[in-house]
This record gives structure tokens, sequence and C-alpha cells, in this order.
């Protein structure tokens, strides 16, 4: 995905919007920019502007679903302090993620600036207390470092006390929870494309910057997990979705305790406030190009700020708090699979159909070579579509995804028809697309 969008970033490095001399401003454009470039700009001239809404609607849906992931971690881990938050019945659990979530959306009705100010300081208090956590786990390995070589097994219990290396038991790998849960950790790749309009030499910047952001993503994960790992009290068997917070606490005691809560409650809210931004531009962009009710067009005069677009993705975080974190992970990675299925499909028509657009940058080789190099994407993507889709059949209303992604498939393809797209934004598809490949080559 990352080769997909560093080649078609460069060949359309278009984002919809003005060009601006202010870093707000263009923070604000890209936010903005979202429904009419990037992405969609290359699903429309691969597939026409049908598909090119059905990828700006299932970018929006997607981010709004995963945003609603944050609270409940939140909550998760300021239980660590609060222990009475574990005793509470389903609708005081309910309300308490629902106040985590309304405190981290407030940022994003006070203005751009705010939200651009406060991702920057909060890289830096994410990262410092996760560079000191690996480093004194390093330091304190309570096992020699071939733990990192080791695989649980079905016979392996998580309140074991030690690894017994099994040497008759198949090994215990959820499939479809690994996958999910790397998918989920390594999505995002193809957001970078709906700015490229503000990037002086996409060709040579987005390359490099991919490269570095897929280095920095790897390494983010591993060099903690692998700390983790080694000082391995509580064992790495027995880890849930906390478990950084035992692992803190028993290594550095409440002081490395309140730096990793502190990190994570950052971490939390910085995805949300950035997540609900772009998802809430996303709508306001699709509206003041005709593709959504009118409506979500509205903005605050003094901030410029979308408040119904807000408001409306608001209220669908607070209506899949409720659900399990699993069952909201898995339908944010299903529709966030079913728009990535596009965009490989439209790397690979435009390969075919606009072979003689400049692209400052492509994935080395011919065509055959980035079939090849989407194939596993595509499987990956393919399964975790279908295996939630399995679900629906054997049993029906018994998760998020069930209700979600049908409601979606439906209601994305009636709208679009409804709507008789292309839209005023986007004119003839097929006499846009050639004149765009003329103009272009």
């Amino acid at each position: 995905m990352a080769l997909v969008t560093a080649e078609l970033s460069t060949a359309f490095p278009e984002n919809g919007t003005q060009l601006s001399c202010s870093r707000w401003f263009a923070l604000f454009q890209f936010l903005y920019g979202l429904c009419k470039g990037g992405f969609t700009v290359w699903v429309h001239h691969a597939f026409g502007p049908f598909w090119a809404f059905q990828e700006g609607l299932w970018f929006w849906l997607s981010g709004v679903i995963d945003a609603a992931l944050y609270p409940s971690l939140a909550v998760t881990c300021v239980s660590k302090f609060i222990p009475e938050l574990d005793a509470l019945s389903a609708t005081e659990t309910w309300m308490s993620k629902a106040a985590m979530a309304s405190l981290f959306a407030l940022p994003n009705l006070l203005g751009i600036q705010l939200v651009g100010r406060g991702m920057m300081l909060l890289s830096m208090v994410v990262t410092l207390p996760f560079v000191v956590f690996s480093m004194a786990g390093f330091s304190n390995a309570a096992s020699d470092w071939t733990v990192l070589t080791q695989v649980r097994h079905a016979d392996t219990p998580s309140n074991a006390t030690a690894f017994v290396e099994s040497s008759g038991q198949e090994i215990a790998i959820q499939w479809k929870l690994l996958l999910t849960t790397v998918f989920w950790n390594c999505n995002g790749f193809a957001n970078v494309s709906t700015f490229a309009g503000e990037v002086a030499d996409p060709g040579k910047a987005y390359p490099r910057a991919l490269l570095l952001t897929l280095l920095a993503l790897e390494l983010s994960y591993l060099v903690p997990l692998s700390a983790g790992a080694v000082f391995n009290r509580p064992p790495w068997w027995s880890w849930t979705e906390i478990s950084f917070s035992d692992l803190a606490h028993s290594l550095g005691g409440n002081g490395l305790l309140s730096l990793m809560t502190i990190a994570t409650l950052a971490s939390n809210w910085g995805q949300f406030t950035s997540e609900m931004f772009c998802v809430s531009f996303q709508l306001t962009g699709m509206a003041e190009s005709g593709l959504a009710p009118s409506i979500f067009a509205a903005r605050a005069a003094a901030s410029d700020v979308p408040y119904v677009s807000v408001a409306v993705s608001h209220s669908l975080v607070l209506l899949l708090i409720q659900f399990d974190l699993d069952d909201v992970m898995t339908t944010a990675n299903v529709i966030s699979a079913m728009y990535q299925v596009l965009l490989l499909a439209a790397a690979v028509k435009l390969r075919v159909s606009m072979p003689h657009v400049h692209r400052p940058y492509r994935v080395p080789g011919s065509i055959h070579v980035l079939i090849a190099l989407t194939v596993l994407p595509l499987c990956v993507a393919s399964y975790l579509i279908y295996s939630p889709l399995e679900e629906i059949l054997n049993s029906p209303g018994t998760s998020a995804s069930n209700f979600v992604v049908p409601l979606v498939l439906v209601a994305g393809g009636a709208y679009a028809y409804a709507l008789n797209v292309p839209s005023k934004e986007f004119g003839n598809s097929k006499d846009a697309t050639a004149e765009e490949s003329q103009r272009l080559a």
C-alpha cells in the first residue's frame, strides 16, 4: 500500500484545493481535501465518480468506527488507577465511555490551530515514556533473549508461571485476531495522498517519507514489545490489551505506570481527535461537492469548524462504544479493507488505462510486478471482508459488523444511484477521465 500510495500521489498530486502559504491553513487544506482529492481522485480516474463516492463514504465510515475504539481503550487504561470502573453496570460503563469521547471531541469544536499544535505536543508526550520503558525493559531483562523466539501452543495456559515448550500440541495462533490487529495497527498509508498538492516535490518527498514512516512504524511496535517480552513480568503469554500498564508497574512502580498511563491517554486522545477531524471535514467536503446533503456543509463563522459533521460523526461514535472492542475493530477493518481493495484495483487499472501519465515515482517493474505486489494485501483484505460476512450468515445480529457492513453497502449504493453521480463536482466520468489523461500525459 505504501508503494502504491507513493506512485499515485506523485502521478496525481491533487487535493482539490487552492494553495496557501500558511501552515495552519495548509492543515485545513489537507483535511478539507480528503473527499475531493487523494485516493478518491485515483478511483475517479480509474472507475468513475460512482465508485469515487463509495470510496469517500467508506473512508468516512471506517474513520468514525475506528474513532469509537479510543474512548473504550482510555477507560480501560484509567481502570488501572480506578478499579471501581471494572464493577460498573453496562449503562454506567457506556456513560463513562461517552464522557471520555465527549472530552476527546472538544478540541474539534475549538478550531484547527488547537488540533494542529496539540498533535505536535502529543507526539512527544507519547514517545518519551515508551523510550524510557524500552530502555528500562532491556536493562532489567528477567530472562534470556530466546523468549523472543517462543510461540504459544494450545496447551500453554494463560496463568502459567513459566513457559513450557510443547512438542505435541499445535501452535495456538488466532490468525483472524492477528490479521485484524496487524491490519488495524498498520493501516493509513493512503491518507497522506490527500495533501499531495501541498508538497513541493512529491516525486522525491513521498517515497522517502513513506519509507521512513514504515521504518518508524515497525520500530515503534517492535522495540517496546521486545523490551516487555524480555522483561517478561507479567509473562508474554498472559498479555491483554492493557498489559503495557502491568509491565510498567512491575518495571518502575507507580512512577512509570503513571507515565505510561499519560502516554496511553495522550495517544488515545490524539488518535481520536485527528480521526474525528479528518472524517468531519471529509463529510463536509462531500457535502460541498454535492455528494452528501448540504446540511453537512455548515460551518461555524468564527472557527470554520464543520459543527454539523462533527456532531453526526460524534453521535455515531456514541452509538458504537457500547459494542465489544474486537467487534468494533473488525467492523472498522472490514470497511477499511473495502476501500483499500478499491485503491489497489485503481492502481492496476490506471497503470493500464493511463500508462503515459508522468509518474515521478513508480513501483519498480512492469504491470505484472505491480499485480504481483497487490496479491498479498488483496488476500489479507479479502479475508478481513469475507470473515465477518460469513459470521453474518451463521450468527446474524451478534456483532457490530452484522448490521453496519450490510447497511453501508446498501445505503451507499442506493444513495449514489439516487444522486445520479456524476455530480456537479465530477462531471461526465469517461470524458473527464480522457481529458485528464491527455492533460497529465
